[in-house]
């Protein structure tokens, strides 16, 4: 289970609810996860403070139920006060813990926001930190060529300058066909992975102004380029782990999910980038096989128009829109994207039960997944 999914159960756990075992299991090593646990746990210590600090004088709110349908049956049940009254507490609840997650983000200092770009295979990731938090790990691209593994952390973040330590390595791509190269390497995210594969490779401190381009060396004879800009506030609009702005080559699915006309088809498991000479990324829909969005026309595709963070085509007499957390592409919007349907997925993976990310390159590459 990777974090996308396992997010969704942060909360519960918190709260003390059942939660699948490998939901669990992932939030109980993964650092990302367990940071956001944490952060639920100190809003909750920081509402109880405020509410032994708070004047005697001030009627309680009523008793709210927490979670799922009872919220509208609250609103529309018989009440002991008013339904306005009841709205704004509401409203007074919700506003007082988006207020205390803003505030603590304003105490903590600037925030960085930066894409690394891996130049021999033109793939880009991106992420955002503030000082002082743990390392974010990542790989920057697939394709052919040599992939690096690269860590990165922040311990100071100003308006004209940031302290980076990072490590990276370059490391082949697996032998053998194009599935078992993507088999072998849906797992490189899980954190001890990453870390046994970045082991031995030396940190190296260094300094960034914010606007330029930053050339850091691999171990392993390669390089990523890193650009960013610095923050006072959270930016309103951001995806960690991906590129923000695109390039008008690259092509990006970040926190997707697909609808054909009113049918909510499902959120797409994965996400990736990539920019190449046809670039190009895949997903697998259960039931109606493996989509492939590309920049360039090529046999078989059908014209659709991206914008921004959305993709609108028809096929077959549906109309279909893609949802990206993140502009899809760069360049003048909006702009033609062509989507091509087999209806199998990769042969080589088991059945899946929402749709998932299948592969990012050129159009060839995942195509050839698909005969």
């Amino acid at each position: 289970m990777e974090c996308q999914e396992a997010g969704n159960f942060v909360s519960p756990l918190h709260d003390g609810e059942t939660v699948p075992k490998e939901a669990a299991a992932h939030i109980g090593v993964c650092r990302n996860c367990k940071e956001r646990l944490l952060q639920y746990a100190q809003m909750s210590t920081e509402l109880r403070l405020l509410a032994h600090t708070a004047p005697e004088d001030i009627p309680p709110l009523p008793n709210l139920p927490s979670r799922g349908w009872q919220w509208t049956r609250s609103l529309t049940a018989r009440a002991l006060v008013p339904r306005l009254a009841l709205a704004l507490g509401i409203v007074a609840v919700v506003g007082l813990s988006l207020g205390l997650v803003l505030m603590r983000a304003q105490s903590a200092g600037f925030w960085f926001q930066f894409d690394v770009n891996n130049p021999e295979t033109q793939g880009s990731v991106g992420g955002l930190l503030q000082a002082g938090e743990p390392a974010r790990d990542m790989f920057v691209s697939q394709g052919p060529h040599k992939w690096v593994a690269f860590e990165i952390r922040a311990p100071r973040v100003e308006t004209d300058v940031v302290k980076l330590v990072v490590r990276a390595r370059a490391i082949e791509p697996a032998p053998g066909s194009e599935e078992e190269k993507t088999a072998k390497y849906q797992a490189p995210m899980m954190p001890q992975v990453m870390t046994k594969i970045l082991a031995g490779a030396p940190f190296q401190e260094l300094e960034y102004k914010p606007g330029q381009t930053l050339e850091i060396p691999v171990e392993g004879g390669s390089k990523v380029l890193l650009s960013g800009q610095v923050y006072h506030l959270r930016p309103s609009f951001s995806a960690e782990w991906f590129p923000v702005t695109p390039k008008p080559d690259e092509i990006v699915l970040s926190q997707a999910a697909l609808v054909r006309g009113n049918q909510f088809l499902g959120e797409v498991q994965g996400s990736g980038s990539a920019r190449s000479e046809n670039s190009a990324v895949g997903i697998c829909v259960p039931e109606l096989g493996a989509f492939v969005f590309a920049l360039k026309p090529f046999d078989g595709a059908v014209q659709g128009l991206a914008e921004f963070g959305q993709v609108h085509f028809k096929m077959d007499g549906d109309e279909y829109t893609l949802f990206s957390a993140t502009p899809i592409t760069g360049g003048a919007q909006p702009r033609e994207i062509w989507v091509y349907r087999h209806p199998n997925c990769p042969r080589s993976w088991p059945p899946i039960k929402a749709p998932q990310m299948i592969g990012t390159g050129e159009v060839g590459g995942i195509l050839d997944l698909l005969r």
